[in-house]
């Protein structure tokens, strides 16, 4: 029997949408430029955006506070540099790790001259001061039915692409912590939810049964699952 738990679904069709004149960001949660009541950050998870950037262009950003940035190519690839350094070029097999602190400036870049990427960009606020590190990890998606760690520090991040009908199952590492899910292809069942392509899922108060169980509705689904401090 399943656990009963608190649950929020974040519906692919109801994300905030901001335009700048070269890219379009999808909120899954609310931050500066965007607020809707609903659309609270989950957690420790503040920020959870796919962007989409036209070819040739580029993003200067910068982080707000102490924080784990992750960036996920989903269609091409990407450059990112971090406080004028130089250029990494990062394809949809990777994952872009970075803790820093506040005032920390990163730019990210299309490196196509006519095709248009997209990507998600994540970030977790972390306490304390821990220095700053950097990391591009490979992610081998051809081993299927199985989740692969992102390396994400204190925060447990894992992607898995599945094969229809296949089961899985991730069991918290701390109880108290919530669980978020987000499918970046195809549908999948999770605690008994149904979630299709860009919806998310967040689930809390677990007991110490906390074991999370989901099924893959499509072939070739791949979820990205969250362990996140709440």
């Amino acid at each position: 029997m399943l656990e009963q738990n608190e649950a929020r679904i974040y519906l692919a069709e109801k994300r905030g949408v901001t335009f700048g004149k070269t890219f379009k960001r999808l909120h899954t949660f609310n931050d500066e430029q965007y607020f809707e009541e609903s659309r609270v950050p989950f957690g420790a998870l503040k920020i959870f955006n796919e962007e989409v950037l036209a070819a040739g262009e580029h993003l200067m950003l910068t982080l707000k506070e102490r924080t784990t940035l992750i960036l996920l190519p989903i269609v091409g690839g990407l450059a990112v540099s971090f406080d004028n350094n130089e250029a990494e070029y990062v394809v949809a097999s990777q994952v872009v790790i970075f803790s820093g602190e506040a005032g920390d400036t990163y730019e990210i870049a299309n490196p196509y001259s006519e095709e248009t990427i997209s990507f998600l960009q994540t970030q977790l606020k972390e306490e304390g001061s821990k220095g700053r590190s950097f990391s591009i990890n490979e992610l081998n998606l051809e081993k299927k039915n199985q989740l692969i760690s992102l390396d994400s520090n204190e925060n447990y991040f894992f992607i898995g692409q599945y094969e229809g009908r296949a089961e899985g199952f991730y069991n918290l590492k701390n109880s108290k912590n919530g669980l978020f899910a987000f499918i970046i292809e195809g549908a999948f069942e999770v605690q008994n939810r149904l979630l299709e392509t860009k919806d998310a899922l967040a689930l809390w108060y677990f007991t110490d049964d906390s074991n999370i169980e989901f099924e893959a509705l499509s072939n070739g689904a791949i979820i990205l699952l969250a362990e996140i401090k709440i």
